[in-house]
């Protein structure tokens, strides 16, 4: 075992802003470098660093945690640390949490945690950080009704992660360094009501399943799919959207039939939303009795 403070003196913490403003000016941060030469807090201890797949869980079957209160993040110079600090219902600050599991998509650059059930509310929706490995976060509502922290890695970064719980109050905090042997990030499609995870920018598929989430005012959102921006669109699908007052709701969708090749798919209500060019590969030409 270890011992980890996620209050060393060097953390600092960061002022942070809705992402929907991409405008946003964001404060400078100076990475900090310990004076006696010691590793970083995001740095220490055994606990191994992982780049894909899943990373970790922890928790227990009980656990008192049930909102977010805050997101916190420390710059160093060789590695990132978020903080996830949690409340119970009644407003303490939490003693302990339920069952936590941790994934990474590696080509998008994406950390899901499952938050457990009886975590239900957050005081913060999405967040923007000022790191050179993690980008932006977003609370999201998922369609099977439970709560989940999206961590989105800087597009074209490549990096290792690990997650764990600390208690005395119980938080959650993922680590993230540098990983030169690791693939670099695609990154997610991004606008100020919709953000899409699956497909990446250029990939696709036969059907074409589009993930995300979004905030909006309807509860289900459109995907279609246009020849070019300014074709009459191919293909309409619509997508249900968790509803939720504090955080994005989860989408997904599916296109049974979109065109084969490149094609640019729109997710969104009406002329809101994003663009987005995907590939669902070659047409197929069979022979024999398939033709």
């Amino acid at each position: 075992a270890c011992t980890v403070s996620v209050d060393d003196p060097q953390e600092t913490t960061t002022t942070l802003q809705p992402v929907a403003d991409v405008s946003t000016t964001q404060q400078d941060e100076v990475p900090i470098l310990p004076d006696d030469g010691s590793d970083p807090p995001c740095l220490q201890g055994d606990r191994p660093f992982s780049s894909a797949g899943v990373i970790s869980a922890f928790g227990g079957a009980g656990g008192d945690a049930a909102q977010i209160s805050g997101i916190r993040t420390g710059l160093h110079v060789a590695c990132e640390r978020i903080v996830v600090d949690l409340l119970t219902s009644d407003g303490a600050p939490a003693g302990s949490l339920g069952l936590v599991g941790v994934d990474y998509n590696e080509t998008v650059g994406v950390v899901r945690i499952k938050l457990p059930p009886a975590v239900t509310r957050t005081a913060i929706a999405d967040i923007r950080f000022d790191g050179e490995l993690a980008d932006r976060a977003f609370v999201v509502e998922t369609l099977a009704g439970a709560l989940a922290l999206d961590i989105h890695v800087v597009p074209g970064a490549a990096v290792a992660l690990r997650a764990f719980e600390v208690a005395s109050p119980s938080r959650i905090v993922v680590d993230l360094r540098p990983d030169p042997d690791s693939d670099t990030t695609v990154g997610a499609a991004f606008a100020p009501d919709v953000v899409v995870v699956a497909p990446p920018q250029d990939a696709g598929g036969v059907p074409l399943v589009v993930a995300g989430y979004a905030r909006t005012k309807s509860p289900l959102i459109e995907l279609r799919i246009h020849e070019n921006r300014e074709a009459d669109p191919f293909a309409i699908e619509s997508a249900v959207i968790a509803q939720s007052a504090e955080s994005w709701g989860e989408i997904e969708g599916t296109c049974h039939a979109p065109p084969r090749g490149s094609a640019d798919l729109h997710v969104g209500p009406d002329q809101a939303g994003l663009w987005m060019r995907v590939d669902n590969g070659p047409l197929q030409i069979l022979g024999g009795e398939d033709a």
